[in-house]
């Protein structure tokens, strides 16, 4: 049974404004509270005006929130939309991913829905429970998972989503947060677009198999990460990595996806790479490695793009590069991944 939901409007304040809100608990069990902005009359003639639904929910015994924001629609369409669930990186919440990236604000533009989940923990200091961990991180660690599959039920209950347009990306930890979902629910999430963030969790054949034993399905995916990122670094763990935290390499992280994907299809796949032209003299550029299988029941994509010289960033976001390194203006990872969903619904 769904959790009831104790809804109030707030009008005349513009959707932006909504991130500093204060969401008020409550503490009865599977209770859900929403609060909700609708723009103004003068603000809805607005091309990029949406509006926002902030939602908490009780979700082993700890209260987790999340906020969602909906392009405007005509009160008569129906049409079910796409949805972008956005994870944030380590130190961060749903709120700073919102800043950082501002993927809502295509979604305004282009007409799909975002979710900023956030992670476990307190005001901007949050985690996702994404795998690799070991020692104390993985006694205290939360079921970021079954949280995730909670926040699915609400937004399919109350929201005109397509079930079949359901895709993930994430910074970071929230990158490897996409890695999990994918693997653990491939028959959820229709592809991914992790930024910064790889592989953390086991991969293998037999885990896709357990999934769904009968229609075995593996998840397409845009990674998207730079060469000079210290935080995940392209070779792996180094020295700087805290000793409980394990993850894959960039291309073991690709490797592992490709063997999966052969494996479930049993089929071979093809690796094209793809030079980009050097559009930005901003001391970064460009290559893309694309790996496709191409049948007539399973078309199937993971692309890489790697930034040479870039740092831990989000391309075309609002990052703090005196602290994470070079943010490549050559491409716009927004745009990108969203060209990619498009061309990779579930099929």
């Amino acid at each position: 049974m769904d959790a009831p939901t104790l809804r109030f409007e707030l009008r005349l304040i513009p959707a932006w404004n909504l991130l500093s809100l204060v969401v008020l608990f409550l503490s009865q069990a599977g209770v859900c509270l929403a609060s909700e902005s609708i723009p103004s009359t003068k603000q809805q003639t607005a091309i990029c005006t949406q509006r926002v639904v902030h939602h908490a929910i009780l979700h082993d015994g700890d209260t987790r929130s999340f906020s969602v924001y909906l392009p405007n629609q005509s009160p008569s369409s129906c049409e079910p939309l796409p949805v972008i669930f956005a994870f944030h990186g380590v130190l961060m919440n749903g709120q700073t991913m919102a800043e950082m990236t501002d993927l809502h604000e295509l979604g305004a533009r282009c007409g799909f829905i975002v979710v900023y989940p956030d992670g476990s923990g307190h005001g901007r200091f949050r985690t996702w429970n994404a795998g690799g961990r070991s020692g104390r991180l993985e006694r205290v660690a939360e079921d970021d998972v079954g949280f995730v599959r909670a926040m699915l039920r609400i937004v399919q209950t109350k929201y005109a989503i397509d079930p079949d347009r359901i895709h993930a990306t994430g910074f970071s930890n929230g990158a490897m947060m996409c890695y999990r979902l994918a693997v653990e629910m491939p028959h959820v999430f229709a592809s991914i677009a992790p930024v910064a963030g790889t592989l953390a969790v086991p991969a293998t054949p037999s885990t896709i198999i357990t999934q769904s034993p009968l229609h075995p399905r593996a998840v397409p995916s845009l990674h998207i990460h730079g060469t000079e990122d210290k935080f995940v670094p392209w070779g792996g763990p180094n020295a700087r990595t805290p000793k409980n935290l394990d993850f894959f390499s960039v291309q073991q992280t690709v490797a592992a996806w490709t063997r999966l994907h052969a494996y479930t299809y049993n089929t071979s796949i093809l690796c094209n790479a793809l030079p980009c032209s050097d559009r930005v003299q901003d001391g970064t550029h460009i290559d893309i490695q694309s790996y496709q299988i191409d049948s007539s029941s399973n078309p199937i994509a993971i692309e890489l793009v790697r930034v040479h010289g870039g740092g831990h960033t989000w391309p075309g976001g609002k990052n703090r590069e005196w602290l994470v390194g070079t943010t490549s203006k050559e491409f716009n990872a927004n745009e990108r991944m969203w060209k990619f969903f498009q061309e990779y619904p579930k099929k």
